[in-house]
């Protein structure tokens, strides 16, 4: 137990909720990544869009290149500008990808808005 207060007072308090932050959006992230694969290719008469394997596999591989590319230049922004700022426009990005989502069906609009989605995310 005292090795466990230890490694926990290591770190400042803001450390552990970033951390925790963190693995929060990063499950929910990955939860939803696994149900889009259905939501996109089921069919438009069980709710869900109906595009082909060939379009899921542009959307979901143009976002997953974006989230993994993008944070060395978001980073590097965060650093000039502040993580608050950048922090602040995030999220007003993100918020308007995900309402955004809720509006689109066709393959080029969903596409577009996952682009957005990833550039908050990033």
């Amino acid at each position: 137990m005292k090795k466990t207060e230890s490694i926990l007072s290591r770190f400042p308090r803001t450390f552990w909720i970033a951390n925790i932050m963190e693995l929060m959006e990063r499950w929910a992230w990955y939860g939803m990544f696994m149900v889009l694969a259905l939501y996109i290719t089921l069919p438009t008469d069980k709710g869900a869009l109906g595009f082909s394997q060939s379009e899921k596999g542009q959307i979901m591989g143009t976002v997953t290149f974006m989230l993994y590319l993008l944070p060395i230049f978001t980073g590097a922004l965060a650093d000039r500008l502040g993580y608050k700022r950048v922090l602040a426009v995030s999220f007003v990005v993100l918020l308007i990808g995900y309402f955004l989502m809720s509006r689109v069906t066709t393959f080029w609009s969903v596409y577009s808005v996952f682009v957005i989605i990833a550039i908050g995310g990033a």
